[in-house]
């Protein structure tokens, strides 16, 4: 039964038959054996109802899936694929849920927090480095979007937060804040079950500071991190993560701690020789995303100096 904070008697909730309809889907689906793939016109259609459905969040997901489906990516399709069919299941079960992680549901569906509404509450005051930046391209179906992503350390409150841009791809993404830079000001976060993403209200540019983000000194420390945040929110797809005293290896494909752990680097990441020459055969800092597969560098810390790897597109522009 879905909650009473997507519907009301006066407006029939669009979602529901939407949710009703991959539902029975996934379960014909299943019956038939994923060995037998859907064919692309399947996928377009199922895809299209969601966008229908007011849930583009779905239909992001399922667009996921049908590119894996292609390329042969099973062991990731199925971790997809149980991701959806939990958001599902939080969908209908919402009202049971937390009051955090039903709004996590909602934003996973795609149902946006208004910007206008997140302006009026009271922010997190700090001096709010921007430590990182990453682009990217995200398909709605219709059109292609240019995304960026800007992590910034609060020096303060010692916490991370996201400012996320989006434009079309024909124009240019926003570029006041990069790497280096520092901002005080408040931050306002958008609700969920593990808050990242935020607003900057009446940001005044400032002299930046000697950081004090310190790094996890072992790459598993890094990891018990990311295992808390999905069990705060099971649908977090990245974490920002700080190493320290890490070594880079093979040609800076690799990253290795003093207990001999490793960890490998994104394909993404073009940086490879250069991470090895700073390095020098020496532990560095690092600032970074981690994905639950693979570690991308976005810049190398230390007191001595700071080193941004320019944002590189993780996928081809299209044309």
């Amino acid at each position: 039964m879905a909650s009473s904070s997507f519907t009301s008697e006066s407006a029939p909730d669009p979602v529901q038959p939407g949710i009703e309809e991959l539902r029975q889907w996934l379960c014909d689906r299943l019956q038939l054996g994923w060995a037998n793939a859907p064919t692309q016109e399947e996928w377009a259609l199922i895809t299209a109802h969601m966008v229908d459905a007011k849930a583009p969040g779905l239909a992001r997901r399922l667009r996921s899936l049908a590119l894996l489906a292609q390329q042969g990516g099973l062991p990731l399709f199925f971790e997809e694929l149980g991701e959806l069919w939990l958001l599902i299941e939080g969908y209908e079960n919402q009202g049971s849920l937390p009051p955090a992680l039903a709004q996590e549901v909602r934003s996973q569906l795609g149902q946006t927090q208004k910007k206008a509404q997140l302006q009026q509450r009271p922010g997190l005051k700090d001096l709010w480095v921007v430590v990182g930046q990453v682009r990217d391209h995200e398909s709605t179906g219709a059109t292609t979007l240019k995304r960026q992503r800007t992590w910034l350390w609060g020096q303060q409150h010692q916490r991370f937060a996201l400012l996320l841009d989006y434009v079309h791809h024909r124009q240019s993404l926003p570029d006041d804040k990069p790497p280096g830079s520092s901002w005080r000001g408040e931050l306002v976060f958008y609700d969920g079950a593990l808050p990242q993403r935020a607003l900057l209200k009446q940001p005044q540019a400032a002299p930046t500071p000697n950081l004090n983000l310190q790094g996890y000194p072992q790459i598993q420390q890094g990891l018990n991190a990311y295992a808390k945040a999905l069990a705060q929110n099971p649908w977090c797809d990245r974490i920002p993560l700080s190493l320290s005293q890490i070594l880079p290896l093979n040609a800076g494909t690799q990253l290795r701690d003093a207990s001999g752990q490793t960890l490998p680097l994104s394909p993404d990441f073009q940086q490879g020789w250069q991470l090895m020459a700073l390095s020098g055969g020496q532990p560095l800092t690092l600032f970074g995303e981690w994905d639950g597969c693979s570690y991308l560098p976005l810049a190398e810390l230390s007191s001595e100096r700071w080193v941004s790897f320019p944002p590189s597109w993780s996928s081809p522009a299209p044309t």
